[in-house]
């Protein structure tokens, strides 16, 4: 599919009267805090939730935002104050939810910035602190991709700019065509990866349906319907599914710091779509969320084997917060308890990783992370 016929369709327009027709978004601007419900999963009921995520988020940013050639980026200060995209992408997304444009545009300067992307017009993976490409860092990875994308479609219809869409529908164009194997299974970027080996946490069903009336391009049902395929093969009976695969269900592979986000973007789809349009979300959702119910928010670890076996025991916000998304759906003592880890202390650690995916996940579990064009 990438790089065929059906991947160049990516560019078209959507039909008229569609989203893709507009310029933009419609509704905006969307003022912080929503608070908003999605459409088919609850909030958390913790006291002054999204007072605590402002706090949150202002401290993340001050951490590790800083300034750069062009723009701002996201630093990684345990790295050598290095940046990845997949940082740039998370700093995307919780800048257009805050409604503080200044800071998403300094990051998508960085990002596009020529020097900064490779052939394809994706940004490179990995870049040194002065803004060079780092050794292996050229190429691009997916999951990257897929929240800059989506944190562009989000931004035009927050601040009403036909800009943030054209370039929000480029790159979900770009991804289609560069990042997606001939049977629509994602790869890992655009220089790297085979026909058979993917990563299940890359996988974003609800970006992917908002992407498909964005281009117009049916695509991207295929996209959608080969990797549940693929993570229902691979995520066993809890849920748990590893880091990177090949098609089936292997044994030897373990859930660590790749993995973990899968229930945040499964979640998603689930809550804004429902168990009718993503009835195998609810499928996925229904057994990670069971486990970790089970083993209680505080307890989750950050490294299971796919039987349910703890490998790791350093308890922390980017197993825990994922897991709390995916109690939005019908367990609510561990969305709870998963928004209270997160608001308590440095929530486990002050990796940027963990700090990071502190900040989006506990956007969603407040009702702060939207998809704009149901509104």
């Amino acid at each position: 599919m990438g790089g065929s016929a059906a991947g160049a369709k990516g560019g078209t327009g959507g039909s008229s009267g569609s989203a893709g027709a507009q310029q933009f978004i419609q509704g905006g601007p969307f003022a912080y805090p929503q608070n908003e419900k999605p459409p088919f999963c609850t909030l958390t009921t913790v006291a002054n939730a999204s007072a605590t995520v402002q706090s949150i988020y202002t401290t993340w940013k001050n951490t590790y935002v800083v300034s750069a050639s062009p723009g701002l980026r996201v630093q990684r200060p345990e790295n050598g104050n290095d940046t990845v995209s997949e940082g740039i992408g998370y700093g995307m997304l919780a800048a257009v939810y805050m409604g503080d444009r200044p800071t998403f545009d300094g990051l998508w300067a960085y990002a596009s910035a020529q020097g900064h992307i490779d052939m394809a017009g994706l940004m490179n993976w990995h870049l040194n602190a002065d803004g060079t490409v780092a050794a292996q860092g050229s190429g691009s990875a997916t999951d990257a991709d897929e929240d800059m994308a989506w944190a562009l479609l989000m931004a035009s219809g927050q601040w009403s700019s036909p800009d943030y869409y054209a370039a929000g529908k480029k790159l979900a164009a770009a991804i289609m065509f560069n990042e997606v194997a001939g049977d629509g299974m994602l790869t890992p970027g655009d220089q790297w990866g085979s026909t058979n080996k993917t990563y299940p946490d890359y996988f974003s069903p609800a970006y992917f349906r908002v992407f498909k009336t964005v281009t117009g391009n049916a695509n991207w049902d295929i996209v959608i319907k080969r990797n549940y395929e693929i993570l229902t093969q691979v995520s066993g009976q809890y849920g748990l599914v590893p880091d990177q695969t090949t098609t089936s269900y292997d044994l030897s592979q373990s859930y660590k710091y790749d993995a973990c986000r899968a229930p945040w973007r499964i979640g998603m789809d689930l809550c804004f779509n429902g168990p009718t349009v993503a009835p195998d979300a609810k499928t996925y959702i229904d057994k990670i969320s069971t486990f970790f119910d089970g083993v209680g928010a505080a307890n989750i670890g950050d490294g299971y084997s796919l039987t349910g076996m703890k490998t790791s025991n350093f308890p922390n916000m980017a197993f825990i917060g994922p897991a709390g998304v995916s109690g939005m759906a019908s367990h609510q003592k561990l969305l709870d308890d998963a928004f209270t880890f997160g608001a308590t202390g440095n929530g486990g650690t002050t990796g940027y990783f963990q700090q990071t995916l502190r900040v989006v996940t506990m956007l969603v579990m407040s009702g702060n992370f939207i998809d704009y064009t149901q509104q």
